[in-house]
């Protein structure tokens, strides 16, 4: 069997022998060709490669070696002919759909469409390539790319999508984590942080240990650090911390430092900074350390330092080095640094012309310059950027501030020129005027100038008080009023202010100001109301040069002290007692109102107590007095003496010791020592020859020999008196204040004899004009206006250069016009104008109204218009000007002019005004109206007697014109009872005898 076995095997080899040759001459053949072709194909020799593989192709025995070669003869076909690469390769994908090295082509044929810019080509052609068999590994490499590619693209969302498919498909694969680790980074790149957080949370979930994990820490970290979860942030950093290269640990310090200062932990930040700076190499930014540091400095106030490391990073010229510069100079300036601020502005100055902080670098400049009196140098600094205000963030400010310098350098003209410029140019915007006009405003009120600056501040109000600046402007239009002691038109403005803006920042300062207002105007009852509301619900300024809550508490308690309110007072003062300053005037306040509720023993004690606890407090003369003037009070005079002689001893020369000696004369006076008493006045002539108690002495000295029964030396103690001390201007000077204190005193007709004494002896021209005045004024007093007119007629006469001409002028010209006088009137208005410019208002309207009262309407309405053209918010001339409209029967206009007045004037003006409304409509026989109108009279300016009472006889009349006798006389008995002396408590009699 096997023999036969054999037998056909030798005939098999025979019959196929010359077969098997020749297959094996073809593989050869094959093996020859492709090899010589990949060597050709390696080398670059592309063209040269193609006949060969197309030969092997050729002699390719099956369709793994026909497939081989035609694969690398597609290739070598696309590398020489980028014309054909589709056509290439769609070829050999159409002949071999099922063959890996079809996936092989499309991807390179996507690189070259990549490099060739197209894009959106390439990734439709890797993603045909999916379809392809290929095995894990390169399909999760063609996933990456399509990421990266489509993230090139601009296309996050598609690139975030095959990045995770990746993931999700080849989880064990190393693109993986290469692919988790890039969704993130996109996830960054579109400051998408909470996104790119869970991200890379993912990848450390899939794949915690691998490197590209450890690579995230860097990445995780900025992305808390941009969402400010910073302590987030520092851990991933140091997380990454030991498996970063240089670059990314230096990024990874310095953003934890960054993170530290944000946190406000100080102290860490400056490690993590000063750890930057030191592992630095050659190349890294050190700037960036030192500017962080430089604000981890400032934060702490450590000024000198922060303004040091700004120092380090002002290096270069690009924007950090220009930021640095100026906070160097903001902290340099902040830690009291003038003259090393001022030097850095100047730096900046001559480093940088233009480009950003460049504006607030030269106004800092300014501000410095202007702030040590260089105003020259201010206006350098101020002056290239006005020339370019269009281009400023601030245009307003700059200009307002140059204007401000220029006035501080006394260039008048030139501020008010910058103002108008600012006002005037074309390009700012209408809020930057009227930011400009307020500015104005403010550089008046910041020099006093409160006069100038009210109107200006009322206008921005008026323009714009629907806007920040506007509603700011009628505070300090208010304020503006309060300085100049206009207290009604300031507390209407502050409570108009309060009302309409109740959540303002500057409502409390309002509620301060409206409450100094009334207290000023003496109305303390409505003053308490605003200023407890300041203390218990308002914090004062950040920066306070006096403390606030003391102010107000002694305000509140002065205001119910004033009121009689004594027990509220010393709520109040005792809230003070301790405060410094101000604790020693509550505690004296506190004694004070002791003393007014008859609480005599708790006053002294208390007045004790402010001698023991404050004795160097300016109010301890005040305070010994005060004890022993209670002791003179209660009868107690011995003791009051020995309290008296304590003032002296304890405080000699003072004006309180005079007033002491002078007391101790009282105390004898009181308890019948006359003689003594005359000793003790005595003594205060002889001690205290310059004090004001020379006149009350000498007339102590009278009081006490008239009681004593014995003559009347007084007259000659005074002539020896001024004969001991014979300067004429202290014999002036007495003879004068002995005439005063008739007048202050209220004895008037003595007044008059007084003066006129005066006049008669005195060689000094001084105090002569003053002398005629006050005459003038007990004449007025008195009820003798010729005397009144004559005296004040003499002044203007003989002493044409005093300073109080003026006055005497505007006095003439309203007695003139009370007495019917109007001619005269008139001529005294006229002249006043022509002596003193500042009198030109009133005597413009004293015009007016003597016009109006001659009958000259027109001349008189055109008085009336000159002055609101001077002052527009001029209650007197709406007044005036309302009357020429009743004159010319237009009611509803006059009517609506009084009506303005009355509800914002606190004035006699509103009371003339008010009464004047009851007056249009009493003519249009309108009772009820006119009833109430008068009404208002009494229920709002009842301080102003002479219109209460006019108004009052006014109601009198419509009720005799309706019938209603018994109230019109019940009225007219309290016109007279109440309002003695007035023109309508004179009707009201003159009414009731005809009746």
């Amino acid at each position: 069997m096997s023999r036969t076995f054999y037998l056909i095997l030798l005939t098999a080899c025979l019959l196929f022998a010359p077969s098997l040759l020749i297959a094996q001459q073809h593989q050869e053949s094959y093996q020859r060709e492709f090899q010589e072709a990949i060597h050709l194909f390696d080398k670059g020799l592309f063209e040269s490669s193609i006949p060969l593989f197309k030969a092997a192709k050729n002699q390719a025995e099956n369709s793994v070696t026909k497939e081989t070669a035609e694969f690398y003869h597609t290739r070598a076909l696309i590398k020489i002919d980028s014309s054909g690469v589709d056509k290439h390769v769609d070829r050999f994908v159409q002949s071999h759909p099922s063959s890996n090295r079809s996936a092989v082509l499309l991807k390179e044929l996507a690189n070259l469409q990549s490099e060739q810019g197209d894009l959106e080509k390439a990734i439709r052609t890797m993603d045909e390539a999916l379809d392809y068999p290929q095995s894990n590994s390169d399909e999760a490499e063609l996933y990456y790319m399509l990421g990266e590619a489509s993230a090139q693209n601009g296309d996050y969302d598609l690139a975030r999508q095959y990045f995770l498919t990746l993931s999700d498909n080849h989880r064990r694969s190393d693109w993986s984590p290469k692919a988790l680790y890039a969704r993130g980074r996109l996830f960054l790149e579109e400051e998408k942080f909470n996104e790119s957080a869970e991200a890379f949370e993912l990848l450390r979930e899939r794949h915690p240990f691998d490197p590209m994990t450890r690579r995230i820490g860097t990445a995780l970290g900025e992305s808390y650090y941009q969402q400010r979860k910073f302590e987030e942030a520092i851990e991933a950093f140091k997380d990454a911390l030991p498996n970063l290269d240089h670059e990314n640990r230096q990024k990874a310090v310095y953003l934890t430092a960054e993170s530290y200062n944000a946190l406000q932990q100080f102290e860490d930040a400056t490690r993590f900074y000063r750890q930057y700076i030191n592992a630095a190499e050659e190349g890294d930014d050190l700037r960036i350390a030192h500017y962080g540091l430089g604000w981890v400095y400032h934060k702490q106030e450590i000024y000198h330092w922060a303004a040091r490391s700004f120092g380090e990073a002002a290096v270069g010229e690009d924007e950090l080095a220009r930021k640095a510069l100026y906070y160097k100079g903001a902290n340099e300036k902040m830690a009291g640094r003038s003259d090393q601020a001022i030097e850095t502005f100047r730096e900046f100055g001559s480093r940088f012309q233009s480009g950003p902080f460049t504006e607030h670098a030269y106004f800092e400049w300014a501000v410095m310059a202007f702030d040590v009196g260089f105003y020259g140098e201010a206006i350098e600094a101020l002056r290239p950027l006005a020339q370019r205000a269009d281009e400023l963030e601030n245009p307003g400010d700059v200009i307002t501030f140059l204007g401000e310098v220029y006035f501080a350098n006394g260039e008048y003209t030139r501020a008010l020129e910058t103002f108008d410029i600012a006002e005037e140019l074309t390009e700012l915007a209408p809020e930057l005027k009227r930011q400009a006009r307020f500015q104005r405003a403010w550089v008046q009120y910041s020099n006093q100038a409160y006069e100038q600056a009210q109107p200006e501040f009322e206008r921005v109000f008026n323009d714009a008080s629907d806007t920040p600046l506007g509603r700011e402007a009628l505070f300090w239009s208010a304020d503006a009023h309060y300085q100049t002691r206009n207290y009604g038109p300031a507390a209407n403005q502050y409570a108009r202010f309060i009302e309409n803006y109740p959540n303002h920042e500057l409502v409390g300062a309002a509620k301060y100001g409206l409450g100094w207002s009334y207290f000023m105007m003496g109305d303390f009852e409505n003053a308490t109301e605003p200023l407890t509301d300041f203390l218990e619900n308002y914090e004062p300024p950040s920066i306070a040069l006096f403390p606030y809550d003391t102010d107000t508490q002694l305000r509140i308690g002065d205001a119910y002290y004033a009121q009689g309110e004594y027990r509220d007072a010393l709520e109040y003062y005792n809230m003070a007692i301790g405060a410094e300053p101000g604790g020693d005037y509550a505690m004296f306040q506190v004694a004070n109102s002791y003393y007014r509720m008859n609480q005599n023993f708790e006053a002294v004690s208390q007045f004790r107590r402010v001698l023991r606890i404050y004795p160097y407090s300016t109010l301890r003369e005040q305070a010994q007095y005060n004890v022993a003037y209670i002791y003179l009070n209660t009868g107690n005079y011995d003791q009051a003496i020995e309290e008296f002689q304590t003032v002296i001893n304890r405080y000699p020369g003072t004006e309180w010791a005079a007033r002491a000696q002078y007391n101790i004369g009282d105390s004898y006076y009181n308890a019948g020592n006359y003689e003594q008493a005359v000793e003790a006045y005595k003594k205060v002539l002889d001690d205290y020859p310059r004090s004001n108690y020379i006149i009350e002495a000498i007339n102590g000295i009278q009081f006490a020999q008239l009681s004593a029964g014995e003559d009347d030396s007084s007259t000659e103690v005074l002539e020896d008196f001024l004969s001991d001390n014979p300067t004429s201007t202290t014999a002036d000077r007495l003879r004068f204040r002995q005439a005063e204190n008739m007048m202050q005193s209220g004895d008037y007709q003595a007044a008059v004899r007084e003066f006129r004494q005066y006049l008669r002896i005195t060689n000094n021209r001084e105090l002569a004009p003053d002398a005629y005045i006050n005459m003038a004024d007990a004449y007025v007093r008195t009820d003798e206006r010729e005397s009144a007119i004559e005296a004040l007629q003499t002044l203007v006469n003989d002493y044409p250069d005093s300073d109080r001409v003026a006055a005497a002028l505007a006095e003439l010209g309203r007695l003139q016009y009370e007495e019917g006088n109007y001619r005269e009137s008139l001529e005294r208005y006229e002249q006043l104008i022509e002596t003193d410019a500042r009198y030109r208002q009133e005597g413009i309207l004293g015009m007016g109204n003597a016009n109006l009262a001659m009958g000259n309407v027109n001349q008189a309405r055109q008085n009336f218009e000159q002055v609101l053209s001077i002052d527009e918010n001029s209650d007197a001339a709406r007044v005036g000007l309302g009357k020429v409209l009743m004159d010319d029967d237009r009611v509803e206009e006059a009517r609506r002019f009084f009506s303005l007045v009355a509800e914002n004037s606190t004035t006699d003006v509103g009371a003339e005004a008010q009464y004047l409304l009851g007056e249009t409509y009493l003519n249009e026989g309108d009772n009820e109206s006119a009833r109430e109108a008068f009404s208002r009279v009494q229920v709002l300016f009842e301080a102003y007697d002479i219109w209460v009472a006019e108004a009052q006889y006014k109601i009198a009349e419509i009720h005799i014109r309706e019938g209603q006798r018994g109230d019109a006389i019940s009225l007219l008995e309290s016109i007279i009872d109440q309002y003695p002396g007035t023109s309508g408590a004179e009707k009201a009699q003159a009414l009731l005898d005809r009746n």
